[in-house]
């Protein structure tokens, strides 16, 4: 009989220690890492009566940093802080082919670059099928600035459908798809409303624990 409960009691701990770490008391560690670079860029052509200028933006660089701290509120609430930051940086060639003299030709080349920091708050409500697979809608809000020119940014409100997988009972990797968002700029007053189902994916990987 007691080896009966204690085998019960050892097999109750191994499929508690299996569960995915959600709920009332966990906190997560998370964010993500996005880097692009383009070394050709774009490039276009600008007729005028004196001749034409081939401009070129080259070697962009976008690299986006935003880790997240977060904490369970209750079985399945969780609320998040995401900081960010973000560079994007290139290079500018103009090319002027005059039609009349080719003396006249000439290069300028310019190098570019724009930071930005911003702080985003979100909430998410996790709905798990089972202690490997879930989902879960994100909600935010998050302002982001010009780093040096604070008054330039804006603030997006929007929320982001994800779907959450445990390899791991501590390590979660979830993919989202789509977004529905409002953008306002501060500076000009404008508004953005975008609404996508399946034009835009990104990743997580968050580490859970108690």
């Amino acid at each position: 009989m007691k080896k009966t409960l204690l085998t019960a009691i050892l097999l109750f701990s191994l499929s508690t220690a299996l569960l995915a770490q959600t709920g009332e008391g966990y906190k997560y560690l998370g964010g993500s890492i996005y880097f692009n670079y383009n070394r050709d860029g774009n490039t276009t052509n600008y007729t005028y009566p004196t001749g034409n200028v081939v401009y070129t933006q080259e070697h962009l660089l976008n690299l986006n940093i935003s880790p997240e701290f977060g904490f369970f509120m209750s079985k399945n609430w969780a609320l998040g802080i995401q900081p960010g930051y973000t560079r994007a940086s290139g290079r500018e060639v103009s090319n002027f082919y005059s039609n009349q003299n080719s003396a006249s030709n000439f290069t300028t080349v310019n190098s570019f670059h724009t930071d930005y920091i911003g702080l985003a708050v979100n909430l998410r409500y996790y709905w798990m099928f089972n202690d490997k697979v879930g989902i879960f809608p994100q909600f935010g809000v998050s302002t982001s600035h010009i780093l040096n020119d604070f008054s330039n940014g804006g603030l997006t409100i929007g929320g982001t459908p994800n779907v959450v997988f445990f390899p791991t009972p501590k390590l979660g990797v979830n993919m989202g798809f789509g977004n529905a968002s409002y953008y306002y700029n501060y500076r000009s007053g404008n508004t953005v409303v975008n609404l996508s189902v399946s034009n835009s994916f990104n990743f997580g990987l968050n580490y859970y624990w108690r």
